[in-house]
């Protein structure tokens, strides 16, 4: 990821050294499983859209504490969880073990998203889910669509879940403050700060966690996420090969988002699923 005189990028501060910190600060979204579903409902309808559906194997990019991959195993998918964090892997196999007694389980393996080691074409279904593409520059947020479409079996389904950037960059708000009740920390006292640069097409937010009643900063520092609208990421997924390409709005049910929920479903219908077919 990074040569010793590299400053660490913003993933691997965030995701493998505070992976617990950050399990906190998105707990109601990493537990709500209602949302987890209605998301695989939504992703399923698409590739019903495009002729398909979700079939396995299916790989699971960017996989995080394992939400997406789990519920996968559950509805009895043949899954593979992917991600970089060894961290927020090892919640995901803490979480296998309290929610699947036998049966069938995903299997969760360390891996970048830019270069996957698997061999071309090994799996019927591609996610890239959890909002969790456009990290890095623009010539490595290619190369993890690259990746994707090359493990992708021919006919097989791809999908990426991308910020909807219109309904984003209109709700968005420059500073945002919520308490956040943790599993692993007491009371979290979590800050947003947000700008939009139009000629990055990129989001910086610095944000901050604190313990809420001592107010001890546990984490603080920026992170930069890059926006695309529909037609931008039509156009790299058609240039790759893809065809077919088609986009679904996410809206929640209001009913299954609770307080907590932090900021990554700020606004309702800010999600947008992107699939095609190999």
């Amino acid at each position: 990821m990074t040569t010793s005189t590299d400053k660490p990028h913003w993933t691997e501060t965030v995701y493998r050294d505070h992976a617990r910190l950050l399990f906190d600060v998105e707990a109601a979204l990493f537990q709500n499983h209602d949302l987890t579903r209605q998301e695989l409902a939504a992703v399923r309808r698409l590739g019903e859209m495009l002729g398909t559906g979700l079939n396995s194997p299916i790989i699971d990019i960017a996989c995080g504490p394992g939400r997406h991959s789990i519920q996968l195993a559950l509805d009895g998918y043949d899954v593979t969880g992917l991600d970089f964090s060894p961290g927020l892997l090892e919640l995901a196999g803490e979480s296998v073990a309290k929610r699947i007694n036998g049966g069938n389980r995903p299997t969760f393996v360390t891996g970048d998203m830019r270069v996957l080691d698997f061999e071309d074409g090994a799996f019927d279904t591609v996610l890239m889910l959890g909002n969790s593409f456009g990290y890095f520059s623009d010539e490595d947020n290619v190369r993890a669509l690259s990746e994707a479409y090359r493990v992708l079996a021919d006919g097989g389904f791809f999908c990426v879940e991308i910020s909807n950037m219109e309904k984003y960059l209109d709700t968005m708000e420059p500073f945002a403050v919520e308490i956040v009740e943790g599993r692993f920390f007491s009371r979290l006292q979590c800050e947003w700060r947000k700008c939009w640069d139009p000629a990055s097409q990129r989001v910086t937010t610095h944000e901050k966690h604190s313990i809420a009643e001592t107010g001890e900063v546990l984490y603080e520092g920026p992170y930069d996420v890059r926006l695309f609208d529909f037609a931008e990421i039509s156009r790299l997924l058609k240039r790759l090969g893809l065809r077919e390409v088609a986009s679904l709005p996410f809206s929640p049910d209001r009913g299954s988002l609770v307080d907590g929920l932090g900021e990554t479903y700020g606004a309702l219908e800010e999600v947008l699923f992107v699939g095609g077919i190999k």
